[in-house]
């Protein structure tokens, strides 16, 4: 089995995400997510807030299924409240963010 290279470096990905996050249009939290911010107390606003400032803690990962790149990120301490796993579609363009799940540190 063949991994899939990602397409940015981490930094670039970084970079890339808190642009998208600026405009909480291009942010969709998916249902999943949305369950599990109502099960675990969090916020929408922290969710993004996470994209926005958050680093990336791992390289991301290629899901052929869903044909996107996934990570996960969280903001450095003492702001390290929550990690959301996200997902960004490099194809056509990178221009909506996934937020797929959530939960407390």
């Amino acid at each position: 089995m063949t991994s899939i290279k990602p397409l940015w470096t981490t930094q670039q990905l970084e970079a890339l995400v808190h642009a998208l996050a600026k405009d909480s249009a291009k942010v969709v939290i998916t249902m999943h997510c949305q369950e599990r911010m109502v099960q675990r107390g969090i916020s929408a606003i922290e969710v993004i807030r996470c994209l926005r400032r958050g680093s990336i803690l791992r390289p991301p990962i290629y899901n052929k299924v869903k044909r996107s790149y996934e990570f996960r990120m969280s903001e450095v301490a003492p702001r390290d409240v929550i990690c959301v796993v996200a997902a960004i579609n490099p194809i056509p363009e990178p221009d909506k963010l996934f937020a797929v799940t959530v939960w407390e540190v």
